[in-house]
């Protein structure tokens, strides 16, 4: 099963990728732009009131830094827009200016990235401004589609210079994949760390599990899986038994460790994904 979902989200990956690089779709969790923290990457526009020849537009090294006249080198690596501008305004009045004012923007995003994909109404790249719930960031991202599953994967990369970038599952590390359960997560069963995203995270929500129902039902096909489906839902979801149905006589086709199984099931008993409903024809 778990080989069955790793290749489902290579697929997910691939075709999200080429959507997100086609588009480039950028949102952002809202927040005031001084809460930002930036890092490696962005590019920032500061800008010195009255002292023209001050205005700079910098882009931050891959160590996080920048320079800047009178000042000389300046750290920036997790400081916020905020903090550098009373950084910045502190240093300039150490006996260079009188009463600076400083006022910075972030003109490209690069460091605070992540990464959104699958079962999702608007994937693509969202910008971080502040510590964020993944569902805080589903719902910036407009909501699961009604395919989603229960199956969510995050790549959280360790090396830095990954985190421009999304990361697939099948190029990620044992040790950078995490695996949550929506249902949990939405239920409030569970709360952990790794329900926080982090910057360069790509996250991957899986499609739903399916099911099949066939034979003498009005609306024959796949179905979407949820845990605690039972025969008779699965039935009536599926249009309901025809006038010819024997719904007593259903049988369903399960595949067991590679071998298919015949069972027959009580109409209140839960379906497994993947399963075949079969809905005989009534003999009389």
């Amino acid at each position: 099963m778990k080989k069955f979902f790793r290749h489902t989200f290579v697929l997910i990956w691939t075709i999200s990728v080429i959507v997100l690089l086609s588009s480039k779709p950028v949102l952002s969790l809202s927040s005031s732009k001084g809460d930002y923290i930036v890092g490696p990457g962005d590019i920032l526009q500061i800008q010195v009131w009255d002292n023209d020849d001050l205005n700079r537009t910098i882009e931050l090294s891959q160590q996080g830094s920048f320079t800047f006249p009178f000042v000389g080198k300046v750290k920036a690596a997790n400081l916020t827009v905020f903090q550098i501008e009373k950084l910045l305004t502190r240093r300039l009045s150490d006996g260079y200016l009188v009463a600076p004012q400083v006022n910075i923007t972030v003109s490209e995003y690069q460091n605070q990235k992540v990464f959104l994909f699958g079962e999702i109404k608007r994937p693509g790249s969202f910008i971080l401004k502040r510590r964020s719930h993944l569902m805080e960031l589903i719902s910036e991202a407009g909501g699961f589609t009604e395919q989603r599953g229960s199956a969510c994967v995050i790549v959280r990369p360790e090396a830095r210079t990954h985190r421009t970038k999304p990361i697939s599952i099948h190029d990620a590390k044992k040790s950078e994949i995490i695996e949550i359960n929506i249902d949990k997560l939405i239920s409030g069963a569970a709360d952990t760390p790794a329900f926080y995203i982090q910057p360069g995270d790509s996250i991957y929500i899986g499609e739903s599990e399916k099911i099949y129902v066939t034979g003498e039902v009005r609306l024959p096909g796949k179905l979407n899986w949820k845990k605690g489906l039972t025969v008779r839902e699965a039935v009536s979801l599926a249009g309901g038994g025809t006038a010819r149905a024997s719904v007593n006589r259903i049988r369903i086709i399960r595949n067991k460790n590679g071998v298919e199984k015949m069972i027959k099931p009580k109409l209140n008993d839960p379906v497994l994904p993947n399963d075949i409903i079969k809905v005989p024809e009534s003999f009389f």
